[in-house]
Formats: C-alpha cells, structure tokens, sequence
C-alpha cells in the first residue's frame, strides 16, 4: 500500500516523560500510540534533552497549544475542518471543484444572491477566487468552513460563508487533464483538456494553468420540440444551447520580495466565442454569433506593522464582447452590439488588538477601499444606434470591532461560557448614486464547548449595477414565452439592456444561528440558521409576464391589434418592497471505515506512493513512517485512510413575497404567484449527499429535491400552471489507479492517475409542468427546462 506520514506535529503532541520512566508518545486524542509507532519514536527521539519542570510539577503535564498554521482570523471557531484524508475522499481535482462538492454546506441564505463563499488561502485574502480555483486538492493539508461573522474581519459584510483553504508547506506537481461529456439523449458534446503546474515551498508559490474545452451545439429538433406552427423542420433552425468554444490561460507567482513582507501576482485571460441558430426567415436561417474576452490581473501584499497585520490588494479587471443577432426584420434585419466594462481597485485592510478587556483582548479590523469602473456599450438596430458611456467611482471605509465579554480569563462568569459581541460600520461613496450606509452588530456564544450560538442584525444599501444600468439594448426574437393572461404560448420579441432609472436598495438581515458538535471524538456536526430579509426598492430583471406584473408595469408589455403577446420590454426594474424568512438546518457525518490503530484518529496524516516522493515534499524534520503491505498495521492504516460520509441540508422558506409598486399587487411567492418563467419558490429545498472512499476507489452520491409551486393565471383555472416537485441524483465514481492496482509496486505511470466517471442527473429528471387542461404548454417542454438531460462525464487524469 502507499507509504503513511504522521508528521513530526503528531510526535510532539504529548511532552515526553523525564527519565527515570520510559519516553511516551500520545496522539491528537490523548490515547498512547501503538507499540511498534512508540519503539520507533523512542530510538528516534532517544538523544533529546528532557524538559526542565519547576519543582513540585513531577508528576504533571502542561500542554501549551496554539491556533493551527494558517488560521483564520478571530474567535469563531470552524462549523467543520476537512482534513487531507478527508478532502480525498470527495474525489475532487481542484479548490474550484471541491467548494462546488461541499455544496449547500458552505452556501448562505443571508447575500443578495447565492454568490458562493468567501475563499482564503492559508488565513490570508487574495486578489480573487480565480488565484487559487486551480490549485489542486492533493495540495491541501485542511479546509475550514466557517460562519459568515468571520467575513468581517476580512472586510466583507457578514452574507458569506468563509472557506479557509490551508496547503502543504512544501509540494510540487504537474498535472494533465483530458475529459469528455455526453449526454445520452445525444446531441450536444463538450471535449476538453487541462495543464496545470505548482510549486509549493513556504511563502513561495509558483503556478501555471491552461484549459481549452470545445461544445457543440443543441438543436431543438435534436430534443423533438413541439413548434407552435406545427412545422416539425423549424426546430432546425433554433438552438437550444449554443455552440461554443472557451480557452483559458493563467499563472500565479508568490513569495516574500521584503523581510516579512509577503506578495503575489497572478493573472488570468479567458476567450469565449459562441454560435446559435434563433430561428428562419424567407432568407435564411437567423443566427446569433458573440465572442467574450476576460483579462484579469491581481495582486496581494501583506505584512506586520508593530503589532497590526496588514493587507494590500489590487485587481485590474477588463471584460469585452460583442453580438451579431439577425432579427428576420426587413427594416433592421441587424442588431449590433458591443460593450467593454474596465473596473480597477485596490484596498488596505489592518487587523489588531487596540486594547484589552478582562476577558480578553479586543480585535479590530479597518478596511479602506476605492475603485474606478468605465462601462461603454453600442447597439445598432438598422439605422438606428444606442450608446453607453458610464463611469462609476467609489470610496468606502469599513471598521468591525470585536469585543470578549466572558471567557476562560473571567472565572467568576465562567457559568456564562465564552460570549463576545462585535459592531461593524461601513460608509461608501458613490459617485453616480451618492452616499451610502452599511451598520451591523452581533453576538457569538458559547455555553458550552459543543455549542456554538450567533446572532446578527445588518443594515446595508447598495447601488445597482453599471451593468443594470448601461449595458447594450440587445433586441431578441421569437423568445418563446407563456403568456399567463390568455393561457398560450407565444414567440415574442424580448428587449434586453440597461435602465438609467435604477435607484439603491436598502436591506435589512437578521440571522439567528446554531451549532452543535455533540460528540467530541465523532466528526457530527448539526447546524441551524433563522434568516429574515427585507429589501427596499431591490433591483430585479423584469419578471414573468404575469397578470399582476402587467397590471403593475403596462408600459412594458405591448400586445397586437387581437390582443396577443408581442413584445417585452426586460431590462430591470426596482420594486417596492421584498421580504423573505427561511430555516435552514443541515446535519453532516464523516467517520473511517473499520477499526483504527489507537492514539491515531486525529492525526495529521499524508500519503504517497514512495519514499523518494514524500522526502520531496515533506518538510524537514517530518517524522516518515512506511508500512508493509498486508501487515495488520497496514490494513488499520487503510482504515485510517478511508471515509463514509454523509450530510443532508434542507431550506425551509417560510415567506417569500414581493411588493411590485406602492399601492400595487403583492406577490406571494410561495402562494400562487412567480417573478420568472421557473414557476414560484419552492417552499422546501433538500441536498443530500453520501459517499465511501477507500484503497483507492471512491464514490460520491448526490441528490436534491425541491417542492412544486402553482402559479395563478387570470384565464380562470385553464391558464393556471402546476410545477411538479422535482428531484435529481448525481453520482461520481472515481479511482486512483495506483492505490488499488500495484499500490507501491505500480508502474510509474499509473501512479498519480485518477479516473472518473460521473453521471449528472442519473434518472434524467425534468420538472414536469401542466396547465389547468393537463396538457404541457409549448413553453414548458422538458427540453425548454433541461435541454441537456442526464449526461455521462469521463475524464483522465495524471499527477506527475
């Protein structure tokens, strides 16, 4: 079997005994370590000095413990810590892909949108999430997964979670890639391949990637859409996904230029060129073509200024692209558009302690940040044009300060447990928009150490976007929709673009949260969080063409001579009022598989398939240990290798409604009435997932299920429509070839290879959706819904 490192950490986690008693080794959990781990530690550790013990102590033990390398900021401690072992076992390749596997588990219900977590590295901000998405998993020593309190001592307002991710001190590879997907319907197939280089030592970082990946398109006569016509051959000249073809390039280098100065410089181009059929006209098919570049460069410099650390980061962002659309109209057959969006920052961020308080030290955090951004657009309709010059700058300055009141330095409240309390102010100044406001506070406490309590309440407004102000009018045809008025469905022109009119929102948060760790020595964690939301004029795309909306916005909709559905006009829109509450609670397991050897279950474990390979990587002084094939240690060690994990997240809405305009309809979301074309909120979204890893092979199950909605129409019950529940599995299956096949005897190029295999949505479920008839409209055919299915993925991959 591979060769198991327990690092010198692990040898130092009880302070041998003096003589005259026999030195004594004891693992993470205080428990002895097997015989044969002791003799070995004893010869190797049998020339070090005994440590002095003031007199009267013989007979005691002191352990002096610190935070672990590379963590995060503050008090709060982690909801869950992934171990290296334990991050193998999801079968991930990189950072990007294993915060996509831990799913709902690092997801928030508190942001203006599910934006995915907040991700550090080794405790540290970085320029951007692409810096670090590529890093490869092997290179992993743990990840944190922490609330969205520990966003503000970096500076971010508390709506995220917080991935830490901690690497290896010392690691190197070279990592090939090639994949293949395909869904089993047939149709559309993406092929793709992938370089990736690192280098770890230290601070030093060194790092070059490149992808390229290649789709074809999805036609709707490759699905058998119904046309409205009744023409079977027009599904021809429409796509369902387009064809596209994306290359990526990036690099990062790091490392410390001064004395106690770290720094890094990474950037990033991306190209994105895409072809689609929109329909026919007497001439000829209509086609849509759009190329999109990305460039990004970024930079992070950090430091200790007396006993402040401090941060510095600068992003130059710049994002380009066109379309060509033809719009099967005589008059203006072409429409035109360009945009180029440019959006430099850079921001300072100091952390410290400015005084202390009996039960502790306060810890403080300032972040002072400004940024410029241009956006330009051009549309061309025919003769006429529409242009867009916007430049938006802005300054903004946000201070958190995190007070202890209770703790272990306050003994006569011991009975409190550990409580702290924080306040967080922000001021931003807008240039086009005006100043704007953020305020939150909070509390965290712990009455016991399995218990973990967190409450916060924020205020906070934000401008729209420049892109929801002045990006291209981009005029759309035979946009197929269901007009919810007359019960039918029909092929409209859809206007999309910026809206100058766009005002700031204003919202309000307030996050009840609970965790529970009942067992110490057991990897269970049960959480639960109480989230309630209100928006002032929230910023929106234009909804569903509803009965309400219409009745709200009639300015937008335009109808024929016969009253048939003919144009939308979709750029966004503010409403009145917003107002959510919801109930997420979540329960995760991680256990191994079979009987551990003793005093070893939490130790810091890495595994390579050779000596050679582990002394490149390992750093100095690392305690290497190499177990014999077959031996009862080795399969106890497999065991301490392998995982079964489960974890289940249910969000429970309990209201979702939306005030169109003052005075005006209300909409409830989960009652009978939806803001887009997917039907209301469901009221009860599930995530499940569970998996087993060991010698080497791996499996990982994932289904989610969501509750059906109905949305009312004002035809009477015919133009009603039912979304049915919905539920879909995906199921990963993967391999390291090395492990199972060989183990330390394998050839040389099959260790380091991993195969998957993966099928997402494994039952090829589609949600179905009935009007009030029972039949399915046009609109809603289950190739509209999920044009793609269930798709088969394979993919190679070498670690060299």
């Amino acid at each position: 079997m591979p060769m198991l490192v327990i690092v010198a950490a692990l040898a130092q986690a009880a302070a041998p005994q003096t003589p005259p008693r026999m030195m004594e080794f004891r693992g993470a959990d205080g428990k002895p370590l097997p015989e044969e781990i002791q003799a070995r530690l004893r010869e190797r550790f049998k020339d070090a000095a005994p440590v002095p013990r003031p007199a009267g102590t013989e007979g005691e033990v002191v352990v002096r413990g610190q935070r672990p390398r590379g963590s995060a900021l503050g008090d709060i401690p982690p909801e869950r810590t992934l171990s290296a072992v334990d991050i193998r076992s999801y079968g991930a390749n990189s950072v990007a892909e294993l915060i996509q596997a831990l799913g709902a588990q690092v997801s928030s219900g508190r942001g203006r949108e599910d934006a995915g977590p907040i991700v550090l590295l080794n405790g540290k901000r970085v320029s951007s999430f692409a810096e670090i998405a590529k890093i490869p998993t092997e290179a992993i020593e743990r990840t944190d997964i922490l609330p969205e309190e520990v966003a503000l001592q970096y500076g971010y307002p508390a709506d995220q979670k917080v991935v830490n991710v901690v690497t290896f001190e010392r690691f190197s590879s070279r990592i090939g890639q090639l994949s293949l997907v395909a869904p089993t319907e047939g149709g559309q197939m993406t092929s793709g391949g992938s370089a990736n280089v690192l280098k770890l030592r230290g601070d030093t970082r060194t790092q070059i990637d490149a992808e390229i990946s290649r789709s074809s398109a999805l036609l709707e006569s490759e699905r058998d859409v119904r046309q409205p016509s009744g023409d079977p051959t027009l599904g021809e000249f429409r796509t369902l996904l387009p064809a596209s073809q994306r290359v990526s390039l990036g690099g990062t280098i790091a490392g410390t230029p001064l004395k106690d100065v770290s720094a890094s410089l990474n950037g990033r181009f991306d190209t994105t060129r895409t072809r689609a059929v929109v329909g026919r006209n007497a001439a000829g098919p209509l086609q849509r073509e759009g190329e999109t570049d990305t460039a990004h460069l970024g930079i992070v410099m950090g430091g200790r200024m007396a006993t402040w650390l401090w941060t510095a980061t600068g992003n130059l962002d710049r994002v380009t692209g066109t379309t060509t659309t033809d719009t099967g109209i005589a008059a203006t057959p072409r429409n035109d558009t360009r945009f180029a969006n440019t959006v430099a920052n850079t921001d300072v961020l100091l952390n410290g302690s400015p005084f202390a308080l009996p039960a502790g030290k306060a810890a403080a955090s300032l972040r002072a940040a400004v940024s410029s951004r241009h956006f330009d657009s051009r549309s061309v309709l025919g003769s006429g044009s529409r242009t867009a010059d916007l430049g938006r700058d802005t300054a903004s300055v946000q201070g958190t300060i995190d007070l202890p009141i209770t703790g272990r330095a306050t003994p006569a409240l011991g009975w409190l447990g550990k409580l702290s309390a924080n306040a967080t102010a922000q001021v931003e100044r807008v240039s086009d928009v005006g100043t704007l406001h953020g305020l939150g506070y909070g509390l965290a406490w712990s009455p016991l150490p399995a218990v973990s309590l967190l409450a916060s309440v924020t205020d906070e407004q934000a401008a729209p976007t420049l892109e929801q102000l002045g990006n291209p009018l981009t005029v759309v045809p035979n946009v197929r929709t269901y007009d919810l008025v007359r019960g039918e469905t029909v092929d409209v022109t859809r206007v999309f673009g910026g809206n100058r009119a766009l005002r700031s929102d204003d919202r309000h948060v307030l996050s009840l949260g609970l965790t529970i760790k009942p067992f110490a020595k057991k990897d269970l964690i049960l959480t639960a969080d109480y989230i309630t939301t209100r928006i002032d004029d929230p910023v929106a795309q234009f909804p569903l063409a509803s009965p309400q909306v219409e009745a709200a916005f009639p300015d937008r909709i335009t109808r024929d001579a016969g009253g048939r559905l003919a144009r939308i006009d979709a750029t966004p829109v503010n409403f009145a009022k917003s107002r959510q509450r919801q109930l997420r609670w979540g329960i995760s397991y991680m256990m191994p598989l079979g009987p551990l050897p003793p005093g070893v279950q939490n130790a810091n474990l890495r595994v390579f398939s050779s000596e050679a390979e582990a002394k490149r990587r390992l750093p100095p002084g690392a305690q290497m240990m190499r177990v014999d094939a077959g031996s009862p240690a080795a399969r106890r060690f497999e065991n301490l290798t392998s995982r079964l994990m489960f974890s289940l997240q249910h969000n429970w809405r309990l209201e979702d409604s939306v005030l169109l305009r003052a005075g005006g309809p209300t909409l409830n979301l989960l009652g009978g009435d939806a803001l887009d074309n997917r039907g209301g909120r469901p009221r009860h979204e599930i995530e499940m997932q569970a998996g087993a890893f060991k010698r080497g092979l791996g499996a990982r199950l994932t289904a989610t299920w969501q509750s059906g909605t109905t949305v009312r129409g004002l035809a009477g019950s015919a133009s009603n429509l039912s979304f049915g529940d919905l539920a879909t599995v995906n199921l990963n299956l993967f391999a390291n070839v090395a492990d199972y096949i060989g183990r330390s005897k394998a050839p040389a190029w099959l260790k380091g290879t991993r195969i998957s295999l993966s099928a997402t949505n494994l039952f090829d479920a589609r949600q179905d959706v009935r009007d009030g008839s029972g039949a399915t409209p046009i609109g809603y055919q289950p190739a509209y819904l999920n044009p793609i299915g269930r798709t088969v993925a394979l993919s190679l991959r070498k670690v060299f």
